[in-house]
């Protein structure tokens, strides 16, 4: 049995719609008919071959996609946890079970950690294997396309989690999805003020959709002032740097308060120069990585706050088109137009 899917064949540009044979899972996966799959910055790194995917350990041929929804059709003969008929999304980070951070209740950032849609094949595809421990189950009164973006929102709910939000001032530093879903969760979590940066006037339209309750352009010299204008001249409580701009980040600790917390998503292709003295140690900054969701503590808080109404994240999703479209989707990305792209097989 055959299927169409979006393969990386070989180490150069590009990427091609082909037919390949429908997976077997293993013992202790499950296979799933995708419903939906997110079009996210790491397929246009792979699709391209720069020097990220060069340097990841892939693989090929790939079948390419880490974001997606769908349903269980086939069980590995060690699986327990799932049964045909139920309705899951995919956590993209495969623990080993077995390192320091495994048994220690830190999965999600594994010694031996493995990537699916990177170290082994995705999910733009019309099905697709992931181990069980990783398709976790979805209330059906969440749509695919929602469902198919639960990996990126946790890493964004994850950092304002960590934050501690409510009842403060929260800059989220680059409007693209990842600072879309973090306005989104910091409005549900009871931020008082919300303050999106981004140069696209498009995307800080969707941000203030989603809660922002002042947006500016960071290229403006004001911009610092007006966010200690905003914050009574305190600074903001908490940042979200979501944009991977070494420059944005350089400037964010001139608008963080003392005893501020910073969650960094983004991820810089130059080094960062930061003026550790006043910038963090005599400010007692916290600066928190965050790489991924916490397997399964932040994907339980997203689906509660998601069921509660509280969370809202449907306008992110800009663009949903056939998983034949897959060019016109990788396009939309590049360009930097819109919030998510959805595929659907």
């Amino acid at each position: 049995m055959e299927m169409r899917a979006i393969v990386k064949a070989a180490a150069r540009p590009g990427v091609a719609l082909q037919r390949v044979p429908v997976p077997e899972p293993g013992p202790e996966e499950v296979l799933v008919r995708v419903k939906a799959a997110a079009v996210c910055g790491t397929d246009l790194h792979i699709a391209h071959w720069n020097a990220w995917a060069q340097g990841a350990g892939i693989r090929l041929p790939l079948v390419m996609g880490h974001e997606f929804s769908g349903e269980v059709v086939g069980l590995g003969s060690r699986v327990r946890t799932l049964t045909p008929g139920d309705y899951v999304a995919g956590e993209t980070h495969i623990p080993c079970g077995e390192c320091y951070q495994c048994r220690n209740g830190l999965q999600h950032i594994c010694k031996n950690l493995k990537l699916f849609g990177v170290h082994r094949d995705g999910c733009f595809a019309e099905y697709a294997t992931i181990p069980a421990l990783c398709a976790y189950k979805v209330p059906a009164a969440i749509p695919p396309r929602v469902a198919a973006m639960l990996e990126p929102l946790g890493t964004s709910l994850r950092a304002v989690l960590e934050l501690d939000v409510s009842g403060g001032s929260v800059v989220v530093i680059g409007c693209g999805p990842i600072g879309l879903f973090a306005v989104a969760s910091a409005k549900a979590l009871g931020a008082s003020r919300i303050i999106g940066l981004d140069v696209r006037e498009d995307r800080l339209s969707l941000a203030k959709r989603l809660g922002c309750d002042i947006t500016l352009n960071p290229r403006r010299p004001e911009t610092a002032d007006q966010i200690l204008e905003a914050t009574d001249g305190v600074g903001a409580d908490a940042i979200v740097e979501a944009s991977g701009n070494a420059a944005a980040l350089e400037g964010a600790f001139a608008y963080l308060r003392k005893g501020g917390r910073c969650a960094l998503i983004g991820l810089p292709s130059a080094p960062v120069r930061l003026n550790i003295g006043p910038d963090v140690v005599f400010k007692e900054a916290t600066i928190v990585g965050i790489h991924g969701r916490e397997m399964f503590r932040t994907w339980t808080r997203m689906l509660q706050l998601l069921a509660s109404g509280l969370l809202n994240v449907d306008p992110v999703v800009t663009h949903e088109m056939p998983l034949d479209d897959y060019e016109k989707g990788l396009a939309l990305l590049e360009a930097g137009q819109g919030g998510k792209v959805i595929l659907v097989p």
